[in-house]
């Protein structure tokens, strides 16, 4: 294919694959699977590497990719981004519309019956977007309304939010307001994830997708599932538009996701009922509000009615009350995670809140509970946090409560309570806890612990990691306190026998993995058909297929989540690789740093680890990147160990000269070891290489073998 027909298959395929991400992110009406985009995709990506002339940056293949950045630039908003003003009750609503109909009346307008557009208050960061021409220039945060921080490279990392506008003749400039969300599920998943992994749950699904936007490193941003709805134009140039629900119905066409629910009305009272209706279904929602905006519909009256201070007229929140209850706090609890992270979490007396009966809640850590000075027997208030998240607020403290059938004081009985504290033995195996400097976590050290086990086989089948399928909490429970596995390897080793055999002349199965028998010829019964237990074992075998870095993230290394195993494996994408490196290589790689790679270091320096890799290897798991990218080169087939300060290059200049020549980097040396590049201050590995008889050679002579001389 030469460049011309390149350009224009590169063109074609841009645009097949933005409507394909429209009606996925935003219809969710996909017409292709997965695997059909993933096709496109890296399409268009072997074109864009083969001619890089054709890569644009309204390419999808441009949503991530820039380097960490510094920090944020300033960026002055087009039209400021106004604050609203609140109502917190009907009346206040009410009275906000009659002050607006009096000041209409004031300048020879009459409306009766203002016309309302009724949206809702998305509890997310609010955005704007700046496309020229069509493409997407400028996204920042509100700031403090006149100036906001530049975050478009994250911005971008969000399917919803469109590279290009789906118009044939867009606009010359249009900004474009919108709310950065973290979906419900999404973020219960992710703070999940984090406990599992050792580290702080987020507090609510605000502050989590804030903190994703301002995230230096935009791959952060790219591993979290954020959203955007967009909801309003600010500033613009050739749109002739009159009134809000026009600008919506122009904002779906132009490929933004706007809510579906958003509703126009007649009168106050009609939006009155909208507010009402929004938040008695607020706890079936997928996203977190905290109220309605009211908004006048008409673009003439919008700018007749004007703003006050920071807040239009025109428009205003009207705010749900906060869904609390409170309850009584039985006892506190502990779990252990598969990192030996112990979890305390509440059983409370039965709640009904925000339409869902909790019985427990999570307590975060030790110093949260100090906090909020919760203790057992407390009267507690109770909410779910984000509406979907059960979480304790604090303990009542005031009036009287009732206790075994007599008044008293909750200040006094609160004071009277025992302080809790963490357990100083694991509650599963009895080992004494540790809590490591700095860090709010309190662990169990044994890596025996049957807790961690089992939490460690729970995240290795998941789907995320090797998406055994039929492999769920409670078969691994049933399989561990069966004996049959005691870590991740021993999955491989099952076989149909494990779940359902003839012993004895009688069938002994599991619990529901019974199957269907008959008569053999000895008239002693046998296994015909186990559809539950071949399901298992067949989509174990299948995980054995899995990539090298979804393997990786199920080993459940610390700090080791989905998106930084695929930075590991694109820098050693193999086992071995990986196994030589030591911390200092590690945290060269983008997106790890000396903390994660601390972690992975003692991960596979540990010996029992290495023994369940290697189980892992002999009972043929994938442990190398099916497809590592490394190109040929005079380098290709050589290993290179870097020591010392080299004079014209950083270490992360020279391992880029070595891979792009097709060589390899590992981080010790060793027998199979090609080359040492040495330069000043080289250290000990310049010793062992010696020792071994491995050539060494300077910067000069690298940039030579790397050239081809």
């Amino acid at each position: 294919m030469n460049e011309a027909a390149a350009a224009e298959r590169a063109r074609e395929l841009r645009r097949i694959i933005n409507r394909h991400a429209y009606l996925y992110y935003v219809l969710d009406a996909p017409e292709i699977d997965d695997a059909a985009y993933d096709l496109l995709y890296r399409e268009l990506e072997t074109l864009e590497e083969e001619y890089p002339g054709l890569r644009t940056p309204d390419s999808p293949t441009q949503r991530v990719g820039a380097a960490p950045l510094e920090g944020f630039a300033q960026v002055r908003h087009l039209e400021p981004m106004l604050s609203l003003a609140n109502a917190r009750s009907e009346d206040e609503l009410l009275a906000w519309d009659q002050r607006n109909r009096r000041l209409l009346e004031s300048r020879g307008i009459d409306e009766t019956r203002l016309r309302f557009v009724v949206e809702p208050k998305i509890d997310g960061l609010a955005i704007s977007l700046v496309y020229r021409d069509g493409v997407l220039t400028v996204g920042a945060t509100r700031g403090d309304g006149e100036v906001g921080e530049d975050v478009t490279t994250n911005l971008r990392t969000i399917g919803s939010v469109p590279l290009r506008l789906l118009l044939d003749e867009p606009p010359p400039v249009v900004e474009v307001r919108g709310e950065v969300y973290l979906p419900l599920a999404a973020f219960a998943r992710l703070n999940e994830q984090r406990l599992a992994e050792g580290l702080p749950a987020f507090v609510n699904p605000r502050n989590s997708a804030a903190g994703s936007i301002r995230q230096l490193d935009p791959r952060v941003a790219a591993a979290r599932p954020l959203a955007v709805w967009c909801y309003a134009i600010g500033y613009s140039e050739g749109l002739e538009l009159q009134d809000h629900h026009s600008a919506l119905e122009w904002l779906r066409a132009a490929g933004f996701r706007v809510n579906p629910d958003i509703v126009t009305v007649e009168g106050v009272e009609a939006a009155a009922a909208t507010c009402r209706a929004w938040e008695e279904r607020r706890a079936g929602l997928d996203f977190d509000i905290d109220g309605a905006v009211v908004k006048v519909d008409s673009f003439a009256l919008q700018r007749t009615l004007g703003s006050v201070a920071h807040d239009p007229r025109w428009a205003i929140a009207y705010k749900f009350a906060p869904t609390t209850v409170t309850t009584r706090l039985h006892s506190i609890e502990v779990n252990v995670g598969r990192t030996g992270v112990l979890t305390p979490f509440a059983v409370l007396e039965p709640a009904f809140v925000g339409g869902v009966t909790v019985e427990r809640a999570t307590l975060h850590n030790e110093d949260d509970i100090r906090r909020k000075d919760i203790r057992p027997g407390d009267d507690v208030i109770l909410q779910r946090a984000g509406d979907v998240i059960p979480q304790v607020v604090g303990p009542v403290t005031t009036g009287e409560t009732e206790v075994d059938g007599r008044r008293v004081n909750r200040a006094e009985r609160h004071a009277a309570l025992p302080e809790w504290s963490m357990p100083r033995r694991c509650p599963a195996c009895g080992v004494e806890t540790v809590r490591e400097t700095g860090e709010v976590a309190v662990r169990c050290p044994n890596r025996s612990c049957p807790a961690q086990l089992v939490e460690s086989i729970k995240h290795f089948v998941g789907r995320e990691a090797m998406d055994i399928e039929g492999i769920g909490e409670e078969t691994v429970a049933l399989l561990h306190d069966q004996g049959l596995i005691e870590n991740v390897a021993d999955l491989y080793a099952l076989r149909r026998e494990h779940f359902v055999r003839v012993e004895g002349g009688r069938v002994v199965a599991l619990p529901g993995f019974g199957g269907k028998t008959r008569k053999g010829a000895d008239g002693e019964p046998e296994i015909v058909e186990a559809k539950r237990a071949d399901k298992v074992l067949a989509a174990i075998e299948a995980s054995k297929r899995r990539p090298f870095a979804a393997v990786l993230y199920a080993l459940g290394i610390r700090h080791v989540g989905a998106v930084t195993a695929q930075a590991l494996v694109a820098r050693y994408p193999d086992i071995d690789a990986l196994l030589a490196a030591g911390a200092d290589d590690l945290a060269e790689v983008p997106g790890v740093g000396p903390v994660v790679a601390e972690a992975v270091e003692q991960y596979l320096g540990e010996e029992h680890n290495r023994e369940t890799i290697e189980k892992l290897r002999a009972a043929g798991v994938t442990l190398e990147e099916a497809s590592p990218g490394r190109p040929d080169g005079p380098l290709s087939g050589s290993t290179f160990v870097l020591t010392g300060k080299l004079p014209g290059l950083t270490r992360g200049q020279a391992r880029e000269l070595i891979e792009a020549a097709g060589g390899r980097v590992v981080g010790s040396v060793s027998g199979s070891t090609d080359y040492v590049v040495a330069g000043e201050d080289p250290g000990s590995k310049l010793e062992r290489a010696q020792a071994l008889g491995v050539r060494v050679i300077d910067e000069g002579r690298l940039r030579e073998l790397a050239g081809g001389g």
